[in-house]
């Protein structure tokens, strides 16, 4: 095989897992935003992707700023077909917090990811 045989072969092989790759759903919004501070206690985290998540492969996790587990968050279908929300089961204090997700793409493949928000609660109220 010639060195541009293989150069071509190669570049072929890069573009089939870069197509691959962009075939599978991704995050795109999140509620709470991804790296976003907050004021206010979230209530549920809605989650939004570049393409019809499988909402019965859904599920996410909520995770103190140290990994330990917080609250298991039941995914369900919304009014908007990109999106996936569900209640957060339980009082957040101010802290740091990590959302683990998972879903599934149009073609079966289960997709993971994670993110992170702050709570900042106000303090004190101006007279």
């Amino acid at each position: 095989m010639s060195v541009r045989s293989a150069l071509l072969t190669s570049l072929a092989a890069a573009s089939l897992v870069s197509v691959a790759a962009a075939m599978h759903t991704h995050l795109v919004k999140a509620e709470p935003a991804v790296d976003g501070t907050i004021t206010e206690a979230p209530k549920q985290v809605r989650l939004w992707f570049n393409e019809r998540p499988e909402v019965a492969l859904s599920s996410a996790a909520l995770l103190s700023s140290d990994s330990a587990p917080v609250a298991r968050i039941t995914l369900g279908k919304t009014d908007d077909s990109l999106s996936v929300a569900g209640s957060i089961p339980v009082s957040l204090a101010p802290g740091g917090y990590i959302v683990v997700w998972k879903t599934g793409s149009a073609d079966g493949h289960p997709v993971r990811g994670s993110y992170k928000f702050t709570y900042s609660a106000l303090t004190g109220a101006s007279n």
